[in-house]
Parts: C-alpha cells; structure tokens; sequence
C-alpha cells in the first residue's frame, strides 16, 4: 500500500469520525432538557387564565443572616416556570410576585412549618399558584409642612384565642414629594389605615417626629374601616398629621446576682416597636418614644446564648429623656405532679409553660411528675404541648391558687415552686 493511500485512508476514517461526533452533539442539543428540581404554572384565581411574566424567588432559610443570593425563574405565555440551574441541597421559601396580583408564599398543608420546603437533588417538585387580582388604597398626607418619606400602613385587626385585638401590617408604604401613598397588593378584606405606626412600626426615632394618626379616628378603636374587594381600588383617603416630641429612655440593667454575668441584655417595649443600642459606659438607649405609659423587659444573656434572668418594670414618658435601673432576677424551677379524673396518668403527656417573654415543654414521667428549670420571673400558664387519646386540662393549682390566664402563676427571682398540680379528664 502507497503512503498516500493510507494517508487518504485515514482522512476518511477522520471524516467519518467528526460526522459521527456532529450528529450526536445535534441529538444532545435538541432533545429534552435536564428534568427541573422546581417547576410549575403561575395562573389567576378567578378564572385559570395563565399569568406571563410571574417571578418565582427560591430564598434560602437563614440567607438573610448569610447573605445568600435569590434563584429566580420567570413564567412565560403560558404561566409555566421552571428552575434550570441545578438548587443546592437545603430549606426554602418559594415565593411569587406578580403585577397586578397579591404575592403569595407556597405552603405544603397552609401552615407556617409547611413553608419550610426541603430540596435535595433528587426533588422534583410542581407547584402551582393561583393568584388573586391585588385591591388597592390611596390617598395624601396633609399637614403643615408635609415631607417625602412619612410611613402609611394598612392593618387588619385579628382577635386572638384569649379575645384581644392584634393589630397586624399586611401592607406598608411611604409617601412621594406630593405626600401621596399607594399600599398595593392587599388582599380582599377590612383595613384601618396607620400613619406612622401602630405602634412604632416604621416610625422614625427622630426627637420630633410624625404623631401616629389613623384614618378617621384618634386610635385604632375609633379608626374607620376600608372594606375592599377582589381588585377593588380605593383612591380618596386624606389624612392630616402632626409633628409631636419623642424622648430617650436609657436603661441601665443588673442582674442577676450569684449568676455569671451576663454578655448582653435583650430590652422590649411591650406592644411597641423599637431599636435600642449599647454605650459603652453599659447603659442601653431607646431612641424616639411618645409620651405615654409603658412596660420595659429585659433578658439577661451569657456568651452561649443562654439567657440567665429576667426582669419588668414600668414608666412613663411626659416632656424629658427618662433614666431607668432595672434589676433583673435570676432562674426559678416550677415542679409538680398531673393527676387523672380516672386515677390513671396515660403516657405521652407534654405540658407545656407559656409567659410573654419565655415558654418551655416537659414530659410528664410514669409517676405523673413534671420538672421546668431555667424559669424566668414572670407569670405562667400552663397548656398541653401532647395529650393522648383526647386528654384535656381540667384545671392548674400551684399552692392555695388556682392557675388561668387571669390569674397567672408568678415565678420570683431564683423560686423554686414544687406543688403544682394539674388535672387531667377526657
């Protein structure tokens, strides 16, 4: 054989060979892609027609504290999304907004915990979204000499189990130039509206600030109710609002004693939203508080993050800065025994503690004995955390008193209280 023949030989082998490589590389690129992690529609509530241009976020739980990016997929014609890079293994929130359309977090079973959704790499997971069209309310601000930047907040009012009012935000906003407002995306409901507030919530700590005033009323009680509908705008509010003097309240907190002592103290105004910060002579400062009657807490914490006591007490704010010196206490024990209306304790019994500022769970033992360390002075309810078989709490003594939320049990610094006794009956 010529060197030239095998030569050409091999040319034709190589000809062959690429041919074989091309045609494989256009099957690759034109069959299906990779299966998605996370997919689904986007598609509205009120008659199934698809949403284009929908954004699906994927937020890692803890990626604020870490500062970890957002995945984001969009909807396309047909309201479908679908995550093409690969998700790292952990827990999400998959969230959607749209234009137009309230946002909606997805839940597995409608509950908090359930908006906590695991993804490995084997997840394959389709959620769909069905969005309702958003309402809206607008209006001014007027007053004397009105600036940008004033917060306005829509609020629903919820009644709680034990009958009082929580005033929740569902929506915030701040006003233009013009003292203008716009609170998008709320969902078909009642709303009171919320200058600067309610409660501190979005108020600037500036020493003059804006007095939290609410549409139609002096306060939340007498405030006027804006019932919207599904895609309902509401578009002539006009609020007038006033400056008012704010105060300092500086806190020096100690305590407790014969304990380590403690890294940091954790301050909260009860039903007031506020920031406070360190001196470094030790003391703590509350910046912009109304005149007003209020309750301070404060939780000692060690270095481990444990926290090692617990103290109250209450003020009032009038025309000056206000120094407080808060003691706080140390760790009580509460002990006791359940009891049955059939003298027999069923196993698997949890009970659970429960004050504003701590809660813990304990099993009750064979014998019917409960043990709660590390208490913090304040006053206790008591409720099942597990109860079998249809248990219910009958009713708590702890000494000569009996226990409800009225009348709660009061834990004192480093107390030790051991005959409590709970009463159980189907």
């Amino acid at each position: 054989m010529s060197v030239e023949s095998s030569f050409g030989g091999r040319r034709a082998t190589l000809r062959v060979a690429l041919c074989v490589l091309l045609i494989f590389v256009c099957c690759v690129g034109n069959g299906q892609q990779p299966e998605s992690q996370l997919s689904g529609r986007v598609l509205r509530a009120d008659h199934g027609l698809p949403i284009e241009g929908a954004t699906i976020s994927l937020e890692r739980a803890g990626s604020i504290q870490h500062n970890l990016p957002l995945q984001t997929a969009t909807t396309d014609s047909q309201g479908r999304y679908r995550f093409v890079d690969s998700i790292a293994d952990g827990t999400y929130f998959i969230d959607v907004i749209a234009d137009g359309y309230v946002s909606e977090s997805f839940s597995r079973d409608g509950t908090l915990d359930g908006k906590f959704q695991p993804i490995t790499a084997s997840t394959r997971l389709d959620v769909d979204f069905r969005l309702q069209r958003e309402s809206l309310i607008r209006g001014v601000i007027t007053s004397a000499n009105a600036e940008t930047g004033i917060p306005v907040a829509a609020v629903r009012k919820e009644k709680q189990k034990d009958g009082s009012i929580r005033l929740r935000v569902q929506n915030a906003a701040k006003t233009d130039e013009m003292g203008h407002f716009s609170l998008t995306k709320l969902q078909a409901d009642t709303y009171f509206i919320c200058v600067n507030g309610p409660n501190g919530f979005s108020a600037s700590a500036d020493a003059e600030g804006w007095r939290e005033t609410w549409f139609g009323g002096a306060s939340a009680d007498d405030a006027t109710p804006i019932p919207l509908k599904t895609g309902e705008a509401r578009n002539d509010l006009r609020i007038n609002v006033e400056r008012e003097l704010r105060y300092r309240v500086i806190v020096w907190p100690s305590g407790p004693e014969d304990s380590p002592r403690p890294d940091r103290y954790g301050l909260s105004i009860k039903g007031r939203t506020h920031s406070y910060k360190t001196q470094p002579d030790g003391s703590y400062v509350i910046p912009g508080i109304p005149p007003g009657h209020y309750t301070l807490g404060a939780i000692a914490w060690a270095a481990d993050s444990q926290y090692v006591g617990e103290g109250e007490t209450t003020f009032d704010v009038t025309n000056e800065d206000v120094v407080l010196h808060l003691r706080v206490g140390g760790l009580g024990e509460i002990e006791g025994v359940v009891k049955s209306e059939t003298d027999v304790v069923p196993s698997g019994i949890m009970i659970g503690i429960e004050s504003e500022h701590a809660a813990q769970g304990a099993d009750v033992d064979l014998s019917g004995h409960f043990q709660f360390g590390r208490v913090l002075p304040g006053g206790y309810t008591f409720k099942f955390l597990k109860n079998p078989d249809g248990l219910k709490l009958r009713g708590v003594r702890c000494g000569s008193a009996n226990v409800s939320k009225d009348e709660p049990l009061r834990v004192g610094d480093r107390e030790r209280i051991t005959d409590c006794e709970l009463v159980v009956g189907r």
